[in-house]
């Protein structure tokens, strides 16, 4: 009789679907169908494919990325989301490579890889020249080679010796961590002006990556753009150590490319599933990842597979038909790469001084889906110890999918951060760092072999049981 009293105490459970995990609600037979609907039925991989082979690198505000900006539109009425619409803010001219060659000609002929910078101007044709080696360029360099380098392919750097071997380590309870510096600093402007004024052709400079890779971003330099071109590390220090020895080297470089001034304004792409609760449907959990990459490769860990969770995790919400108490709202922002530009200028907009206060208030909670690759593991909990209990709870029903991690730390250098800095929770997904510092973040090897099918479905399932649960509990998200 026990036994059987046990028995129908423990189909009662199962009848409700409804688990409380350290004294918060979890819906588990919700969890449940969104777990069916994502691995069994979903359209995360088409997403995926669409944005980095379809589109493929979508450099802030090219044309490119207006594609993308106008597809995930389309995309995302067609799963009946509302008020979907492009944001747009003030960022600057679009670039596109249309042409790029780099070669060793003598001693002997060898193709040497690289990729231009972004915003990098054009060269006059193809340029074959013995290069130029200023391995410390500075304003007293440039005076003393006055007049001699119009037209020359110049080399700005010394020997490549340092190079990035680790990627940063995995989450743990107290981790704060932020990006490796990938990129070599840019040029001073000053320089760049110096190096515009004395006609120069081309640069070459090498960069942290080995094996081949390119870690390469760029940014507009206005009327002082120049040619610039970042080789693969080990064919820079080739040609600066032949030199060095006295080996006549010729090279040929031709890069063309051309600017889109025809709108200097970006966009972010917003979309909501709407809240019917009267009295908290006015309140918005908040989601998002950055539409844009960088360019020579396709942005695949970086960002479309966070772009492409984000729009699968409603796709899942909308085909179950879940009616949110709270506004649940993505945003897929422009600009992350050139320093959180689109979630910054739509904070600065909607949320940030004593206008918004009552939007700043309505604000439950705010995810991001950036640094790193899935699959999702859990959230960076900043500190915030009530957050932290709450999202261990939600995230115990998909134990089994590994996502269970919720370290009191933080991360940096992506765009929670420009929610945090208003006062409101806001979270960055934990996820692997296997090979992302040390290949793939902002290189030529950002490609979609790099994610794994089934871990982009695992982090959709995460994302749409997060947002649900933070969309139907009783209170906001702790501050």
């Amino acid at each position: 009789m026990r036994r059987m009293r046990t028995l129908v105490a423990c189909g009662v459970v199962a009848v409700l679907t409804v688990a409380v995990f350290a004294q918060e609600t979890v819906d588990t037979a919700m969890v449940a169908k969104i777990r069916a609907e994502g691995m069994d039925r979903g359209k995360v991989l088409d997403t995926f494919n669409h944005l980095a082979n379809v589109i493929g690198p979508r450099l802030t505000n090219s044309p490119a990325h207006k594609r993308a900006v106008a597809w995930t539109q389309e995309t995302l009425r067609a799963y009946e989301l509302t008020n979907v619409h492009a944001e747009p803010f003030e960022f600057g001219r679009g670039w596109t490579l249309e042409r790029f060659s780099v070669e060793m000609i003598e001693p002997r002929y060898m193709p040497l890889t690289g990729y231009p910078k972004g915003w990098s101007a054009s060269t006059s044709g193809t340029i074959t020249a013995t290069p130029v080696w200023l391995p410390d360029p500075s304003a007293a360099t440039l005076r003393a080679q006055a007049g001699k380098l119009r037209g020359a392919i110049v080399m700005t750097s010394p020997l490549q010796e340092y190079f990035i071997r680790a990627d940063r380590p995995p989450a743990s309870g107290d981790l704060v961590s932020g990006r490796p510096r990938t990129t070599p600093a840019m040029p001073p402007a000053d320089l760049l002006a110096g190096l515009k004024a004395e006609g120069v052709g081309v640069t070459l400079e090498p960069n942290i990556g080995e094996h081949g890779t390119v870690f390469v971003t760029g940014r507009d330099a206005g009327a002082n753009a120049i040619p610039a071109v970042v080789l693969v590390s080990e064919h820079y220090n080739l040609v600066a150590r032949l030199l060095q020895q006295g080996i006549p080297v010729k090279l040929s470089v031709n890069v063309q490319a051309s600017y889109d001034e025809s709108d200097r304004n970006t966009h972010n792409v917003i979309a909501e599933i709407a809240g019917t609760d009267p009295a908290l449907g006015s309140e918005v959990v908040m989601a998002g990842a950055h539409l844009d990459s960088w360019h020579s490769a396709t942005g695949a860990t970086d960002n479309a597979d966070g772009a492409a969770t984000l729009m699968e995790a409603v796709r899942i919400l909308k085909a179950l038909g879940v009616r949110p108490r709270r506004t649940i709202r993505i945003a897929l922002w422009a600009g992350e790469e050139q320093g959180l530009l689109g979630s910054r200028a739509w904070v600065q907009q909607h949320l940030a001084g004593e206008a918004n206060a009552a939007a700043r208030d309505k604000l439950s909670v705010y995810l991001n889906f950036d640094n790193g690759f899935p699959p999702v593991t859990g959230f960076y909990m900043e500190g915030n110890e009530p957050a932290q209990r709450i999202m261990a709870a939600w995230l115990r029903p998909m134990a089994d999918l590994g996502a269970t991690l919720t370290p009191s730390g933080g991360i940096g250098a992506t765009d929670h951060l420009s929610f945090k800095a208003l006062g409101v929770p806001g979270f960055q997904a934990v996820q692997s760092y296997s090979g992302y510092d040390v290949r793939t973040h902002h290189t030529n090897a950002d490609f979609v072999e790099r994610i794994e099918p089934g871990a982009l479905k695992q982090a959709s399932v995460v994302t749409a049981a997060v947002l649900y649960h933070a969309a139907m509990r009783e209170q906001k998200f702790p501050r």
